[in-house]
């Protein structure tokens, strides 16, 4: 099977325009299928750390599917390093990632957010 095939349809990205509207530096949606992490593009000071190691334990220990969802420069940046903390740890265990960008845009200021989004997912 081909690993975008395994990427559920709420997290395969399209064309349109996705809107950015987050408080909080990290948000977390859980579901069904998988969970989403989505970093601001206004984040402060994050334990890339921690968050990494809960990331780990999703996939690993759990069998879950995690998608991060960074915006902007700040949040591509710091999905970036979570995937790069992961890639580190990595020794018996490999993850399959999916990277793809898309565009967002801030609702308050309508500029767009050039953005990314890491699946992260358990072998088969």
């Amino acid at each position: 099977m081909v690993l975008r095939d395994r990427i559920p349809d709420q997290l395969k990205l399209r064309d349109e325009m996705i809107s950015v509207n987050l408080e909080d530096d990290v948000a977390v949606f859980p579901t069904n299928d998988y969970v989403l992490l989505e970093i601001s593009h206004k984040a402060g000071k994050i334990n890339i750390s921690k968050i990494a190691a809960t990331v780990r334990d999703l996939v690993r220990s759990d069998r879950r599917m995690v998608a991060i969802r960074g915006y902007g420069f700040k949040g591509v940046g710091l999905s970036v390093r979570v995937a790069h903390e992961l890639k580190k740890r990595e020794q018996r265990f490999e993850y399959e990632m999916a990277f793809d960008t898309f565009e967002a845009t801030e609702p308050e200021t309508s500029n767009p957010l050039t953005s990314v989004q890491i699946v992260f997912m358990p072998p088969d």
